[in-house]
């Protein structure tokens, strides 16, 4: 598979099949608990129109 297909996969299709449910939904966010870490209040948000992803409590 090169780059360019993997950008295609839906970013929230991919987290559901690796078993991740998201805290909640805001226009076109949807914010997850980070699958990096463990934590209480969801971080990790994901832009479906743009197919990114943005880790807020990431460390710099």
């Amino acid at each position: 598979m090169e780059i360019e297909q993997l950008r295609q996969v839906p970013l929230v299709d991919l987290l559901t099949r690796l078993g991740f449910a998201p805290a909640y939904r805001r226009g076109q966010d949807v914010w997850y608990r980070s699958p990096l870490r463990e934590e209480r209040t969801a971080s990790f948000k994901v832009n479906t129109d743009r197919n990114v992803w943005f880790d807020f409590d990431a460390p710099i």
